[in-house]
């Protein structure tokens, strides 16, 4: 494994942070954005992707640059809506607070992503919980002006009923990984779901292969597919043994990405 990571794709967004328990409100003090310029990248990517130029630079003068440390709260579970979200650098952990205490990771956002969604789409509040992994600048927009923006620019409305689909799929297929019958089927499932929702991948041996930086430990992926982090353990170093991951440098290499989706097929037959 010492020559696996021979390159890693540019566009790669891995960072070296390790997750614990987050703790509250490690926030730099807002300050707004001076330049509509700097937060103009932030509606250039996803389902904000097709706004005109006018509706991108509203959206840019709304904005104001949010900066969050490590395991900061952005916001908590049904906490009021009071902001769409959008991750400019490092990482955002979405999660969900069971009635019995327990946690489960519905994923890890990169550059580009939006969030908090829900709560704005429907006046509401949060449906769940986001934290920072590593240092963390978002633009947020604060609801009454996305509403105004939304009646002005129709365009803005449609891309955000594009995000709010878009997350009810990944709930829905959420909710389907989390129904099957065994951890390696679950974690599977976990390891290519983040994998993908991170837009992550390495170049080995003259392949591209599907990368799971370090942005995301083994406590994730216990929470991602319910299971203890010495098992999830457990069933990663058999499938290095089998040669259907690497590991290295706490990277994850998808390099048999058929037997992980194998995986969850032989259960449902």
């Amino acid at each position: 494994m010492t020559t696996m990571l021979a390159k890693i794709s540019s566009t790669t967004r891995v960072s070296p942070a390790s997750l614990a328990p987050a703790v509250p409100l490690q926030v730099v003090p807002s300050a707004p954005c001076r330049s509509e310029a700097a937060l103009a990248g932030a509606f250039e990517a996803g389902d904000f992707a097709r706004l005109g130029p006018e509706a991108r630079q509203a959206l840019a003068r709304a904005a104001t640059r949010r900066s969050f440390g490590h395991n900061a709260f952005i916001y908590l579970q049904d906490d009021e809506a009071r902001h769409l979200f959008f991750v400019l650098s490092g990482h955002v952990r979405l999660s969900y607070l069971l009635d019995d205490g327990s946690t489960v990771l519905h994923g890890i956002l990169p550059p580009g992503e939006s969030f908090g969604e829900l709560g704005v789409f429907e006046n509401s509040t949060y449906c769940d919980m986001a934290t920072a992994v590593g240092a963390l600048t978002t633009a947020s927009i604060p609801i009454q002006a996305f509403r105004t923006l939304s009646e002005r620019h129709p365009e803005i409305g449609d891309a955000l009923a594009r995000v709010v689909a878009r997350r009810y799929r990944s709930y829905v297929t959420l909710t389907r990984d989390l129904s099957l019958k065994t951890l390696p089927a679950r974690l599977a499932q976990a390891v290519l779901r983040l994998a993908d929702g991170l837009g992550t991948w390495a170049e080995v041996k003259g392949r591209r292969v599907g990368l799971l930086g370090a942005v995301v430990n083994q406590t994730d992926l216990g929470l991602m597919a319910r299971g203890s982090r010495g098992n999830v353990n457990r069933a990663l170093k058999a499938w290095e043994r089998a040669g259907w991951i690497g590991m290295q440098d706490r990277c994850i290499l998808i390099l048999d990405r058929a037997r992980l989706e194998g995986l969850a097929v032989e259960e449902v037959l």
